[in-house]
């Protein structure tokens, strides 16, 4: 009868994968690449840091703002300052994640404008879509019954690639009929439809069960 192996425990794994000298090279090489990265966008958002610090909003990195549940009114003409300057791709994307909430409203047109100019794929190279993703994001966020119609505009813009699947969150949340009728012609749009039919998908299995159990 064949012996069942026992299970290999976290901190066998850990230990056997430490004893790997190819491991253990690769896994310093990854560090110190990533200190390297961090190092690299703190220096270049210190000015930000700066003046949110000034501005009275409180923190140690710019990211720091993403996960903050109280509202930071103060910070918003700051970020929208350097949102339009000439930061790395990982820089702007956060920016513009940051701008994601309803004080940065009024900031529409600014965001439209810099969605636009964001490229959608690759650049010189490199690939560069951090910040137009981020940039439909906040578009989504900041979307009101007064900015659907622009919104649905942009969605249509197949230029614009797969980051239009952000935008479709604002669309799916509105109760204008407009956006109802954008849902229904974007779902055959090859960078949308596995996003909207996952949708249906849902809502079919939601409505299944709620018949079953009406049914018992």
């Amino acid at each position: 009868m064949t012996k069942r192996r026992q299970p290999v425990t976290a901190a066998e794994l850990a230990a056997k994968l430490e004893s790997d000298p190819e491991f253990m090279a690769r896994k310093r090489e990854r560090d110190l690449a990533l200190a390297e990265r961090t190092a690299r966008f703190k220096e270049e958002q210190a000015p930000i840091v700066s003046e949110l610090l000034a501005a009275g909003v409180g923190v140690n990195f710019l990211s720091d703002l993403i996960m903050r549940s109280v509202p930071y009114p103060a910070a918003i003409p700051v970020l929208l300052k350097h949102l339009v300057l000439p930061y790395s791709d990982p820089t702007l994307e956060t920016l513009a994640r940051i701008l994601a909430v309803p004080d940065a409203r009024y900031a529409w047109p600014i965001l439209v404008a810099e969605y636009r100019k964001a490229p959608s794929g690759y650049e010189n190279g490199a690939r560069r879509r951090g910040a137009k993703d981020g940039l439909a994001v906040a578009l989504a966020a900041t979307a009101t019954d007064s900015t659907i119609d622009e919104l649905i505009a942009l969605a249509k813009e197949r230029s614009h690639g797969a980051s239009r699947v952000l935008l479709l969150r604002a669309l799916r949340k509105s109760r204008n009929a407009a956006a109802k009728q954008a849902i229904e012609e974007l779902s055959t749009d090859p960078d949308l439809e596995k996003e909207i039919a996952s949708w249906r998908k849902r809502s079919g299995r939601r409505s299944t069960t709620s018949k079953s159990y009406r049914l018992h």
